[in-house]
């Protein structure tokens, strides 16, 4: 299987996945009456849209050369990772400006035995999720993938806050829902920029790496000396 394959095989699955935890999630939402479990369902759905736009980004990188673009068009992938970049940024952003409101005026979340469990549940998918498909984006040199799966990784760290904030409330009746959120937003906005800066420093042109250029002149030795045994034949 090509690389290409394997990328959107890889979104597909993202995209599979995130459909049916946010499906999950929005049904116990609703028959638990718990608003905050519909909007993370939404959140999922979000995600799904992560991996929808390496798909599309992957699908026209494969579009051959054309007059217009005489080297093809394989830059397409560092778009789309500058745009899940900018999602999470959006929302790192976003939960920063939720949070720093819920610490000035905090509301009382109430947690259930279900809503736990539904928030476990939530963590173990996103945390596998998140490594598969940040493990295979690394492997293929997938900026698009890399960026999808640090996506759902943060999500997961959210989910993760959010369950260390439910333990304390039940156990010590201390509400750090705003404290813990805004923590993890700066995270998320420093995460994100660091995202941001891999593909658009591709785009301009960076500097190549030492290890580059270490097998560059390996490679090119190799030719010399095999060169010079065959002229010496």
């Amino acid at each position: 299987m090509d690389r290409n394959k394997k990328i959107i095989r890889t979104s597909i699955i993202g995209v599979i996945a995130n459909v049916l935890l946010a499906a999950f999630k929005t049904v116990v939402g609703l028959l638990a009456g718990s608003i905050a479990i519909v909007m993370d369902a939404v959140n999922n759905l979000s995600d799904a849209l992560s991996s929808v736009i390496t798909i599309v980004g992957t699908k026209l990188s494969e579009r051959p050369a054309d007059r217009e673009h005489p080297f093809g068009h394989g830059r397409i992938e560092y778009f789309s990772a500058i745009i899940i970049a900018v999602i999470v940024l959006s929302a790192g952003v976003g939960s920063l400006v939720e949070s720093v409101e819920k610490i000035f005026e905090p509301t009382v979340p109430q947690y259930t035995m279900l809503t736990l469990v539904v928030i476990v549940v939530a963590i173990l998918v996103k945390i596998a999720l998140g490594l598969f498909v940040k493990r295979t984006g690394e492997q293929l040199k997938s900026d698009a993938l890399k960026a999808s799966g640090a996506d759902a990784l943060f999500d997961a760290l959210v989910t993760l806050a959010t369950l260390v904030s439910a333990g304390i409330m039940l156990i010590w009746n201390v509400n750090l829902d705003g404290i813990f959120g805004t923590l993890i937003s700066l995270v998320i906005i420093k995460a994100g920029v660091e995202m941001l800066a891999s593909p658009v420093n591709e785009l301009l042109g960076s500097r190549i790496s030492p290890e580059f250029v270490s097998a560059l002149k390996k490679e090119v030795k190799s030719h010399e000396v095999g060169h010079l045994r065959h002229r010496d034949e």
